[in-house]
């Protein structure tokens, strides 16, 4: 088979696995802005004959607002916490020989392999019993535990691809290991703590049942539950409940658009020792 015909199929091919990918949440986003007649009508159309933002509207008035500032605010809080603590116990991992060491790795996926539902029972009794049920702080100090695991390992990954040479230079210098952490390692390991800020903002932004479990007053609530009161109990308010959804998805789709550079090189960086 000829060259170009080659990269002619494998184009198509790429295309179609987009289409496919991408579809549900362009026919989302198209029917979002279609007034709930013409969403109720029979059979649907993919692009809306009359564009409206009534159902943007209607879920900000309604205090969806207060549920994305509520979610953004325990995104970057549960980022924060997990990448400070991550880079710290991820360093020791990476450059450190000691006993113990690969039983630490093991236990490490081991945890990352537990289902977080099988979590909830014992979870929300500690939580309860430090008195943090109904705060961001405890649903924060919760999805840190859950997603810490993931932060320390793709970050002792990274840390063992990058040259020990520029650390011993470092420490030569008369740089602690703190500092040559701070000022070598980290600068260096930016694209493995993208992969992994990624992949914490993700679960903490999209997560509802650790967050409905934890959270009772509405003025607490994140958007995964704000799009959940959109469900209704006898019918489906379709026009916001995916206004709701597309304000949920875009800005992870976005923030991974942006940041797909640094999220592979993140993912690739720990399989080859530097």
């Amino acid at each position: 088979m000829p060259r170009s015909a080659r990269l002619l199929m494998r184009a198509l091919v790429s295309l179609a696995i987009a289409g496919a990918a991408l579809f549900p949440i362009l026919f989302g986003l198209a029917t979002s802005l279609k007034p709930s007649a013409e969403i109720a009508a029979y059979p649907p159309t993919l692009l809306p004959a009359a564009p409206t933002l009534a159902h943007y509207r209607e879920i900000f008035a309604s205090g969806t607002l207060g549920y994305v500032w509520n979610s953004l605010f325990v995104s970057v809080a549960t980022v924060v916490l997990c990448l400070g603590v991550g880079a710290l116990a991820a360093y020791p991992l990476a450059r450190f020989r000691f006993r113990g060491k690969s039983a630490i790795m093991v236990l490490i996926v081991v945890v990352m392999s537990v289902p977080v539902a099988s979590l909830l029972i014992p979870t929300y009794t500690l939580v309860a019993d430090v008195g943090l049920v109904n705060t961001h702080l405890g649903l924060i100090l919760v999805y840190s535990a859950y997603q810490l695991p993931i932060v320390i390992w793709i970050l002792a990954a990274y840390y063992q691809s990058l040259p020990e040479e520029l650390e011993w230079s470092a420490l030569i210098d008369g740089y602690s290991r703190l500092e040559t952490l701070w000022k070598i390692v980290l600068p260096l390991a930016r694209p493995g703590m993208i992969a992994a800020t990624l992949f914490v903002v993700t679960f903490a932004w999209n997560d509802f049942v650790v967050a409905v479990t934890l959270l009772s007053s509405e003025e607490k609530r994140t958007l995964p539950i704000g799009i959940y009161n959109f469900l209704g109990f006898y019918g489906r308010e379709w026009g916001p409940l995916l206004a709701s959804a597309m304000v949920a998805t875009l800005p992870i789709l976005v923030l991974f658009v942006f940041l797909q550079r640094y999220f592979l090189a993140g993912m690739t960086g720990g399989s080859v020792k530097g």
